[in-house]
């Protein structure tokens, strides 16, 4: 397709063409078609407004707001020339403090981190800038790595008919046992169950904060199990009101050692206190006293804490997914109203398969506000699921470099996309994730900038690939060397269904005598064969399609009764122990015993 000028970009003066390029606003974009796109000029206005506000600078301000101390040879290194100041302190991550006598003559060898600078000058003026040591490259993994896909709400087992963490690390358990290295699931947060019901876990109350509903039944008060227990689909919304009966009883009754466990725990993590605080505020009103609600939430971060820590240290590293963006009735957006543009929406251009755009609902950070933080959202967020996981996914990395940004009261189709910092945000993000050895991965499917790859391979960050993708392809890709390669994502149908609908020329071509395309065991183990001899970095499995099912986990855009709720058809010991899933497990494993990925 012969790429197209709108005529609107007429309508765009010079003026504003110049502030919108400086405010990082891109004017023109490229379909998903691959054809030059104009932005709409009012809505590249209305944006620019807000950038603009946003990029004011604060007449205290004496730094940059954060100042970038490592990554790749060609992400800048900045070193503030402290003679400029009467005094200077450096806090490092651990509450280490350097005085200005040790930063005199040249910048120290720091450890990897974020750290906060502290500088002052003549008539009392006070300034901070965060410091952020990244390694030169993202934490990477040994050897070739393995891993199997499946929601933790469909877990269950037959002394445990409910979904639970500790169901997660027998599973990581056992998964071990089959030299299988890494256990990826669905976001692990809490989540709306209440009003507005939303069980999606792209959709979270907080992405900084678990969901009490997978919490160990045991390790609460007893409770009737809900007659819905052995259902196909999880009764979500039933086993939140139980489990929030549960947490007030067990919180009304603690005996004086799990308080003061509880105590040091909230201490050492104010935003629990914060979340707990928040959450009471929200609730639907009831009977109970303010303080016992806050108590009951600090004490399920708490057990959640607990139980998700024994868990990823049972066999298996987790594989934990971050959703990119805040719920607009969340606690992110609550406790920090200022980092968000208000009455703006995130969302997508029109494409093939969402011809009017899409908007997903949630807020767009304020670049500006973020950077005089020192991005301290993003650290939390990558630092909080990186004490669990041993391998991070980053939903929609392109977020990182770019959003597309839906003015109040306009469709999705009259966005505007505006540029991030991405060489601050990845240095933010391989300093946090290099302080416990988690692996990143950046979601880098369907229409992505170059610039995106690039900055990707510069920090030598895991990638995705998926032969769904390219079921009807005459001649199959070469599977990337940086990625973690599988047959689909959780957006994608079941691929016993995707079969049926593929014409898979090239993939048909290769089967072997005997084994035909249209027999979804023969063509799972196929397609599998080929990812485990490619050079990707993990290959990893969806349970599901290792059992020939044949529903989705979700359909994009659309939240019908089934969505995130769909439990095993058995105990997944039983799954995991039939003969099919055993030999296809092991077409994608390593060769003998596996070292940890953390």
């Amino acid at each position: 397709m012969r790429p197209t000028v709108s005529a609107r970009s007429r309508d765009l003066g010079p003026a504003l063409q110049r502030e919108a390029t400086l405010l990082g606003v891109e004017t023109t974009f490229t379909s998903a078609a691959g054809a030059r796109v104009e932005s709409d000029p009012q809505s590249v206005a209305r944006v620019v407004e807000v950038l603009r506000a946003d990029r004011r600078p604060d007449a205290a301000s004496l730094l940059d707001e954060v100042i970038i101390a490592g990554g790749p040879a060609d992400v800048r290194v900045a070193h503030p020339d402290l003679d400029a100041f009467d005094d200077a302190e450096l806090v490092l991550a651990d509450g280490t403090v350097l005085a200005r006598r040790d930063l005199a003559e040249s910048w120290p060898t720091l450890p990897v981190g974020c750290h906060e600078l502290k500088v002052a000058a003549s008539g009392g003026a006070q300034a901070r800038a965060t410091v952020v040591v990244a390694p030169e490259t993202m934490p990477t993994m040994a050897g070739r790595r393995s891993g199997l896909f499946t929601p933790a709400y469909g877990l269950w087992s037959n002394d445990d008919p409910l979904p639970a963490y500790h169901h997660l690390g027998d599973l990581a358990a056992a998964l071990a046992a089959r030299h299988v290295d890494v256990l990826f699931t669905l976001p692990l947060y809490d989540l709306f169950l209440d009003e507005p019901f939303d069980p999606s876990p792209y959709s979270p109350v907080s992405r900084l904060h678990w969901n009490e509903v997978y919490l160990d039944d045991a390790s609460l008060p007893p409770s009737p199990l809900p007659s819905t227990v052995h259902d196909p689909l999880v009764d979500l919304a039933s086993l939140a009101v139980r489990r929030r009966a549960q947490l007030l009883a067990a919180a009304s009754q603690l005996l004086p050692t799990v308080t003061d466990e509880l105590e040091s725990f909230a201490k050492q993590r104010p935003d629990v206190v914060a979340y707990a605080r928040f959450r009471a505020a929200t609730a639907p009103p009831g009977d109970h006293p303010t303080a016992l609600v806050e108590r009951s939430h600090v004490l399920a971060q708490f057990l959640a804490h607990r139980q998700l820590s024994s868990a990823a240290t049972r066999g298996a590293s987790l594989g934990l997914d971050l959703p990119i963006g805040s719920h607009r009735a969340g606690y992110e957006t609550w406790a920090h109203p200022d980092l968000f543009a208000e009455g703006f929406s995130v969302g997508a251009p029109p494409d093939p398969l969402a011809l009017d755009g899409q908007d997903w609902g949630f807020p767009p950070q304020l670049p500006g506000a973020a950077r005089r933080t020192g991005y301290d959202l993003w650290r939390r967020l990558v630092e909080r699921a990186s004490e669990h996981a041993g391998v991070v996914r980053i939903d929609h990395v392109m977020a990182v470099h770019r959003l597309w940004w839906i003015p109040p009261g306009e469709p999705s189709s009259r966005g505007v996309y505006v540029r991030y910092p991405a060489d601050e945000l990845l240095a933010v993000i391989a300093a946090g994730a290099a302080v416990h050895g988690t692996v990143v991965v950046g979601e880098n499917l369907g229409t992505v900038p170059s610039s995106v790859d690039e900055a990707m391979a510069r920090w030598e960050m895991l990638g995705m690939y998926e032969e769904g993708f390219h079921l009807d392809d005459v001649t199959l890709p070469v599977v990337p060397a940086r990625s973690v390669a599988g047959i689909r994502t959780h957006d994608m149908p079941a691929f016993a269904t995707a079969i049926g609908a593929a014409e898979a020329p090239a993939h048909r071509a290769a089967m072997p005598p005997g084994r035909r395309w249209d027999d979804p065991g023969h063509a799972v183990e196929l397609v599998l064969e080929r990812l485990a001899g490619s050079d990707a970095a993990l290959v990893v499995a969806d349970l599901d399609d290792l059992t020939g099912g044949t529903e989705p986990h979700n359909e994009p855009g659309r939240a019908e009764p089934w969505t995130w709720r769909r439990r095993l058809a058995a105990p997944f010991d039983a799954v995991l122990a039939g003969s099919d899933v055993d030999r296809r497990l092991g077409m994608i494993t390593t060769r003998g015993a596996t070292e940890a990925t953390r």
